[in-house]
């Protein structure tokens, strides 16, 4: 029986600057669910649009269609799942909008992961995000679909000028605002190692924190700790969006006796990350202790040997002593 485990955590907060909470959420376990599914896991935050009441219908629709469409997917491929899912969400959420005029031009951001044992698959449109927290390094596993993004892959703008850059909201790709839409999905070359921490979260929280503070929150203390803490810096920092952060831990009884792993790169790039080192055999310190110590015996009777034979040759070399009478004093013929 394997002694890993995925732990989650969720949590969200309107922030300091709306009236209301456009961001959904789900954390779904196929444990709960029973049957056979695509993954282990599912991780889901939607970041609604067009409105406070437009935008919360579209995150929730998007979250209900994506988890209820995964759990029932037959697809033997988590990606292919993840796809499935996305499109069943645009799906639902175009077509309720062409059914009520006050929705229309409604959608949400997207970005869901999908654990099976060690191994992890996102889908993604929008400017919501997956992280990978591995000891101190936290990489981005996503990219956005954002206006400010663009010009930053053009370099028109500087990443710290895009955090301030009053485009910054404007998406390029979203959920059910159009009859189709295009899901990035990907999958990581490197499987999860113990302590290794996904966070899924809305511009809310990675607007205003930057990405070492995200490492830290995320990968400090319990799950539940780490979400909280994450809400807190957003709101620290201005609280300007709703905030919402899942994360999903692997945890194993015998962590530390792995060696810590590298930082990934994303599926996009070539290459894996470096293999940890191999752990240690327990006891193999002692067993070369005895074997030093059974050596250094050997030599020291060999030593030993070697000077008691020049000793008795001496001794058979070295001339007969006088002969002595009883009373002690030499005589000779």
């Amino acid at each position: 029986m394997s002694d890993r485990r995925i732990v989650t955590a969720a949590a969200t907060d309107v922030g300091r600057r709306r009236s209301g909470n456009e961001d959904s959420f789900a954390v779904w376990s196929a444990a709960r669910a029973g049957g056979t599914h695509p993954a282990d896991h599912l991780l889901v935050v939607c970041d609604g649009m067009g409105g406070t009441v437009a935008g919360e219908v579209a995150s929730r629709m998007a979250i209900e269609a994506v988890v209820r469409t995964f759990e029932s997917s037959a697809a033997a491929d988590p990606g292919a799942a993840l796809s499935d899912a996305v499109h069943a969400a645009n799906d639902a959420i175009w077509d309720h909008a062409q059914e009520r005029p006050d929705l229309k031009g409604m959608g949400t951001t997207c970005t869901a992961i999908a654990i099976r044992g060690e191994q992890v698959t996102i889908a993604h449109v929008g400017d919501s995000r997956a992280y990978l927290v591995r000891g101190r390094e936290i990489t981005q596993l996503t990219q956005d679909h954002s206006l400010v993004a663009q010009l930053v892959a053009r370099h028109e703008l500087t990443a710290e000028q895009a955090k301030h850059d009053s485009r910054r909201n404007v998406v390029t790709r979203s959920v059910g605002v159009g009859a189709e839409v295009d899901v990035d999905v990907v999958t990581l070359h490197e499987p999860l190692a113990p302590g290794d921490t996904l966070l899924v979260c809305s511009d809310g929280l990675h607007g205003p924190v930057d990405d070492d503070q995200l490492a830290r929150a995320a990968a400090g203390g319990p799950l539940e700790q780490a979400a909280g803490e994450l809400i807190r810096l957003a709101n620290e920092r201005g609280g300007p969006d709703n905030i919402t952060a899942v994360l999903a831990r692997l945890e194993s009884s015998h962590a530390d006796s792995w060696a810590p792993q590298e930082a990934p790169s994303r599926h996009r790039a070539a290459g894996r990350a470096a293999p940890a080192a191999a752990p240690v055999p327990q006891g193999g310190g002692r067993q070369k202790a005895l074997r030093m110590l059974i050596i250094a015996l050997v030599a020291l009777l060999i030593a030993l040997t070697g000077l008691t034979w020049v000793v008795f040759g001496m001794m058979r070399a070295a001339p007969d002593p006088e002969p002595r009478d009883n009373a002690g004093v030499a005589t000779w013929p």
